[in-house]
């Protein structure tokens, strides 16, 4: 078999069935990197939603919408040149969503123990009228797919509980298997109540403009969609993290800031074409390490007039140059302020539970 025959073999997908697993795999180029050399976490968002996506469409065969990502963790920056390889798999199935575990490797080729990080997300998928329609139900085997599929139904259970309005207590986290806990607190990180947007107006009082606060406008449309008209979802999020980086970097006073944690996003609808992106941010919450920012997005109809809230999340950034790093405190002017404060304390309360909690899959 000559070269060009080996490549074509290596390079052509196997006839057979296709995988459950979507693997991607790209290089760390400077085109996509910061000032720093480092990989831009919205590029990171970005990725997982495409093998997410994919992921999700294999199993189900229909178009499928992301609904949310869970908390993940960028404990460290990933460089240029450096490889990133992810794999997304079907974990989970209800009657009308899917559950899909991502993890991703990252590395020099010389480094034996490439970095790991992991994600989940939860799509839904969409029959000819665009309402949810069933998928294919999962059946697990081995027992890294049983522990998948137990956690996805963890985060269901906590899902229709917290609709129903039956706010889980420490008593009943209590009683939950060690096993099962840790994914128990994740769905906490749900659970807790929504504010005010810091920047909403107030009827009663004028509200100052938070020196942190940034406002973007990006437009849905062309090469932004995806195959079933909306804006695609890792657009989206790259757009909602480069402006989160940029109110944290005006927290701190310009420096370099790096994204640390996710703490939760979520789809509220989707963003239909044509319409204005509205992305608000501002940091809601700061220590002297790192500083949490809120960031709302809504969808602008211009011929309407008409704003609807399509994204809320909570992104956690450290500055990059750690040597003397010292983030300012956050002044505090209203009790919406102190409420936000105490929900980002929760939120990364929890989150360190899950960090200190060790689950052995095998």
């Amino acid at each position: 078999m000559n070269n060009a025959a080996q490549h074509h073999e290596l390079l052509t997908p196997p006839p057979q069935a296709v995988s459950r697993e979507v693997h991607l795999d790209q290089w760390v180029a400077p085109s996509i990197a910061d000032e720093r050399g480092e990989l831009r976490a919205g590029i990171v968002l970005e990725w997982m939603d495409v093998v997410g996506v994919l992921a999700a469409t294999r199993h189900s065969r229909r178009p499928v919408v992301t609904v949310s990502v869970d908390a993940m963790e960028l404990r460290e920056p990933i460089h240029v040149g450096e490889r990133v390889t992810m794999t997304a798999t079907v974990g989970f199935t209800s009657e009308k969503s899917l559950g899909i575990c991502v993890s991703m490797t990252a590395g020099f080729a010389r480094d034996r123990d490439p970095r790991r990080f992991d994600g989940y997300m939860t799509f839904v998928a969409l029959g000819a009228d665009e309402r949810p329609a069933r998928v294919p139900q999962l059946s697990p085997e081995t027992p890294t797919e049983v522990a998948r599929f137990r956690e996805g139904q963890i985060r269901r259970e906590f899902r229709k509980k917290l609709e129903a309005g039956q706010l889980p207590t420490a008593t009943s986290l209590a009683a939950v298997s060690d096993t099962d806990r840790p994914f128990a607190i994740r769905e906490l990180l749900k659970a807790l109540p929504s504010f005010r947007m810091p920047w909403e107006p107030d009827a009663l009082k004028p509200r100052r403009r938070l020196a942190s606060y940034m406002h973007s406008i990006e437009l849905a449309r062309g090469g932004h969609l995806n195959f079933h008209g909306t804006l695609y979802g890792g657009t989206l999020m790259r757009w909602l993290e480069n402006t989160a980086g940029l109110s944290a970097r005006a927290h701190v006073g310009g420096a370099a800031v790096r994204l640390s944690d996710l703490h939760g996003l979520n789809f509220i609808r989707p963003v239909p074409a044509n319409c204005f992106v509205h992305v608000r941010s501002a940091v809601v919450h700061a220590t002297g390490r790192s500083m949490t920012v809120l960031v709302n997005v809504n969808a602008e109809d211009p011929m309407t007039g008409t704003f609807v809230e399509t994204v809320r999340a909570f992104l956690t950034y450290s500055p990059a140059d750690r040597s003397d790093a010292t983030v300012p405190p956050l002044e505090e002017t209203s009790d919406e302020d102190r409420e936000l404060r105490a929900e980002v304390e929760n939120r990364l309360a929890l989150q360190r539970l899950v960090a200190a909690t060790e689950v052995v899959r095998s």
